[in-house]
């Protein structure tokens, strides 16, 4: 407290004044927001698809640049920002068109077969169960009275959970005509993004004091670390296990193989609990193909689960979001009580931006403070806190 008080009190009172102001608007602008929050999933969107994009569009920029210096075309030069992010634009695009064209095709063929197999499913499923069902007879009564009440705590779960999507499911409705209005702005507010994003970084910095500057670069950088690793590595891991599925699914001869990849690929958007949402309707397809086929399948899920969480995550996210399991199941359940299925996918978005934020400020206020640079730098090595008085 005394490192914050010694830092407010150096700033001149004019300044503080003004830091005030700052705040208070952005306390109406916070509230403003929150406010009209159900119509700012497009904008949010937009904000995603530029930390995605940043990355490739640097180097298309230089290209840019660099022919208009080669070919000595000033306008060319001058408008290497502009065309970087259209020629992003036209090969999202054409990436978009290529997947459209070849793969949805497939999936939808897939996914309607699957539909009008589903009774043909369904009853392979109940034969199977009345034989499970006649082994559960033969069970202990205790056993039996122990299982049953379990399912029956499950069922409540599960149907507060269908109950509270149906609800989610009419508010999304009648916001339906500002969602179509809102999607169809967002790659003009993306291309403003990223276009002017100097500008707007610089303008929003000329109103921070200047001992207070530095700081706030240090806890941006942090946040753009955290927010770019994880929005960038949870769709690439999606991707990479979407297709890991599809291929072993199918060489194991699981029916409606790429169907079942894509599920998989999405569910993957879900830290810690979506691989195993994803396997889920693969076993389900697989119980009803043939059981020794769904033993299999279980297998794959695991070995699937197990390259993930040796290998792919850790080289795709690195540190900036490695959060234990545990903590992540807790968030998990936090950010769906409080923002439903977003609140559900950036709980550990969040919680991560925090925890980096928590140790960076406890260097900057020790005893013996860093500086900005060097508490950034000790966030960045990972290294433990000293709680020692």
């Amino acid at each position: 407290m005394d490192g914050l008080l010694n830092l407010w009190l150096a700033i001149p009172v004019q300044r503080r004044k003004r830091l005030v102001l700052a705040v208070a608007l952005f306390v109406l602008l916070g509230a403003i927001l929150w406010a009209v929050r159900n119509v700012l999933g497009p904008f949010v969107l937009g904000l995603a698809l530029a930390y995605l994009l940043a990355p490739v569009i640097h180097p298309i920029e230089r290209f840019w640049r660099w022919l208009g210096l080669r070919r000595r075309l000033k306008f060319v030069g001058s408008l290497a920002r502009p065309l970087s992010i259209l020629t992003t634009y036209l090969l999202v695009l054409a990436l978009l068109a290529g997947f459209f064209a070849l793969v949805v095709p497939v999936v939808i063929d897939q996914a309607r077969t699957l539909w009008a197999v589903r009774e043909t499913i369904v009853e392979q499923l109940e034969r199977l169960g009345r034989g499970i069902f006649d082994e559960y007879q033969k069970l202990p009564l205790e056993v039996r009275l122990q299982v049953e009440s379990s399912l029956d705590r499950l069922g409540d779960l599960i149907g507060k959970a269908l109950q509270q999507a149906a609800q989610g499911t009419v508010v999304a409705i009648s916001y339906t005509i500002s969602l179509v209005l809102g999607i169809a702005i967002i790659p003009f507010w993306t291309f403003y993004l990223l276009n002017d994003s100097h500008e707007l970084g610089q303008a929003a910095l000329n109103m921070v004091p200047l001992q207070l500057r530095e700081d706030l670069l240090s806890v941006l950088k942090l946040m753009d670390t955290v927010f770019g690793a994880y929005l960038r590595g949870q769709l690439l891991l999606g991707v990479i296990i979407g297709v890991l599925s599809a291929i072993g699914l199918s060489i194991i001869g699981i029916n409606f193989a790429l169907v079942l990849g894509v599920v998989a690929g999405i569910c993957e958007l879900i830290p810690n609990i979506g691989p195993i949402l994803g396997a889920i309707p693969a076993l389900v397809v697989a119980m009803a193909q043939d059981p020794t086929k769904a033993l299999i399948t279980a297998i794959f899920a695991i070995a699937i689960q197990q390259l993930e969480n040796l290998f792919l995550t850790p080289r795709v996210l690195g540190k900036s979001v490695q959060l234990h399991p545990v903590l992540v199941m807790v968030v998990l359940v936090i950010g769906s009580e409080l923002g439903g299925v977003v609140g559900l996918f950036l709980a550990p978005l969040a919680t991560a931006v925090l925890r980096d934020l928590f140790r960076y400020f406890y260097y900057r206020f020790a005893d013996e403070p860093l500086s900005p640079l060097e508490a950034l730098n000790r966030v960045h090595r990972r290294e433990k806190l000293s709680l020692e008085v």
